[in-house]
């Protein structure tokens, strides 16, 4: 385990410092994007402000003890919705009812932020907003296993390869729990 985590943040690396033209991966489907390309992808056509309505309902996870319960338990979906938690405490909720909102919570509950994904299938762009409903970074989901994660001013915050997030420097800053 560990050597496929250091043969995965080799080649991750290697990706991130190669030139541009060389820095592109190939995907199922053969899609190729280099952090250039998934950039000036991820920042086409973004709502900058996400609507009050959304956000004033879910301020605090209105199933908080049954989902940290969920999570002890190492469960993932439930009856209406699908749990995914993070090595931070963190976790996210996805109603089955409406898949294009994500909600992400604290380890207590209080409404972090959302997401708002075009599509549900890759490859697709996604926007995180803060609790106060203002853009925070923008995402490219390229496959289940494949997402660049960018901040407001174009800067990579995060390169999720499978459940763990690098940031450009190579450096796991989160797993994810699905």
């Amino acid at each position: 385990m560990q050597k496929r985590i250091i043969t995965v943040l080799i080649i991750s690396m290697m990706i991130l410092f190669l030139p541009i033209e060389i820095g592109a991966k190939t995907l199922k489907g053969e899609v190729k994007y280099t952090v250039k390309q998934a950039r000036e992808e991820a920042f086409s056509n973004v709502e900058y402000t996400l609507p009050q309505s959304i956000i004033k309902a879910n301020l605090t996870d209105p199933n908080y003890k049954e989902n940290k319960k969920a999570i002890k338990l190492g469960a993932t979906e439930l009856k209406d919705r699908y749990i995914q938690y993070f090595s931070d405490g963190s976790y996210s909720i996805i109603f089955k009812n409406n898949m294009y909102i994500v909600y992400y919570y604290l380890p207590n509950g209080k409404l972090e932020g959302l997401e708002k994904r075009e599509g549900l299938r890759a490859p697709t762009k996604s926007f995180r907003y803060t609790s106060e409903g203002k853009l925070d970074e923008v995402s490219l989901i390229i496959s289940s296993e494949n997402t660049y994660i960018f901040k407001l001013n174009g800067k990579l915050e995060g390169h999720w390869i499978g459940n763990k997030c690098y940031d450009e420097k190579g450096n796991v800053v989160l797993e994810s729990y699905r």
